[in-house]
């Protein structure tokens, strides 16, 4: 009765259509929830090869990278590997990742170091602070489906790359639960140091090392919460997720990743019954020094 009458009230122009008004503001980080991103998966692309770098597409930029054959008999399988924050000033392919691409390397595996973009020979990053952090565990998850093959792959992640390999293996474990992510297996996880905090106190922790005292990035970090929901981008709340073996190494004497947020992840994932191996190494850095060299 009261839409009868409206409708009325309307063709005798009584009253005015309603109208809709509203514009939905457009959110173009929500794809890269770790929600969306098992429903995304990975994208291959053709992965191109030219002496020790290689090159793919991940969300239309062109990815630089480093590749180490094996030396000897192999391969037998492959490792993809995600360095720390690196200036990029001073950064070149295979910084952060080269010596232990080649202790691996020795050892009959292909290594597969991306730049990620707005490094090395990789196209422009994200012009937006937190997009550009975001979209780098796409970009692990497109080049492991560029990959291919049946080998097994192996994630290893050092200081933020621990934390996008932590990402990745959250991201790969619910596929796998759903159905699978239909690429090359994926059989573990070892993290050297890892930025493991919740975002985005990861990347405030940090703030004080910049020029500004992070004045700029706390400005992106609070018109971002405006809009997105953190806790969709926090690999603290997705630990359950994760399904292969994890390795944590961690130096005693680290100085920019406390040895408490190690201790407290590994006791997160034993608690969610996790398998687990955690090593700590006395007197070393952030580096793994001297242990590693």
């Amino acid at each position: 009765m009261i839409k009868w009458l409206m409708a009325l009230l309307v063709s005798l122009g009584i009253v005015s259509a309603p109208v809709d008004n509203v514009v939905k503001k457009e959110l173009p980080y929500e794809k890269y929830s770790f929600e969306n991103l098992t429903k995304r998966g990975g994208v291959a692309s053709r992965l191109e090869v030219v002496g020790n770098k290689f090159y793919y597409l991940s969300e239309g930029r062109r990815i630089s990278g480093e590749i180490n054959q094996p030396s000897g008999p192999g391969p037998v399988g492959v490792v993809v590997m995600a360095r720390g924050y690196v200036d990029k000033e001073i950064y070149k392919t295979g910084v952060g990742t080269h010596n232990a691409a080649k202790y691996y390397s020795e050892h009959g595996y292909v290594t597969y170091a991306p730049d990620f973009s707005g490094y090395g020979e990789s196209d422009l990053e994200d012009a937006n602070a937190l997009g550009a952090r975001l979209v780098k565990p796409v970009e692990i998850l497109d080049l492991i489906a560029s990959i291919g093959g049946d080998k097994p792959i192996y994630l290893w992640g050092h200081s933020n790359g621990g934390q996008i390999m932590l990402s990745v293996a959250e991201i790969l474990g619910k596929m796998e639960e759903e159905g699978g992510h239909g690429g090359p297996p994926v059989r573990g996880l070892a993290l050297w140091a890892p930025v493991s905090k919740p975002f985005p106190y990861n990347i405030l922790f940090y703030t004080d090392e910049a020029s500004d005292s992070g004045k700029w990035l706390r400005g992106q970090v609070s018109e971002f919460e405006k809009d997105y929901d953190v806790f969709n981008y926090s690999i603290d709340k997705y630990l359950d997720w994760i399904s292969i073996p994890v390795q944590i190494h961690q130096g005693s004497a680290d100085e920019s990743v406390p040895k408490k947020w190690s201790d407290d992840l590994a006791s997160e994932l034993k608690t969610k019954s996790k398998e687990l191996k955690y090593y700590v190494y006395p007197g070393a850095d952030h580096n793994m020094k001297p242990n590693w060299s």
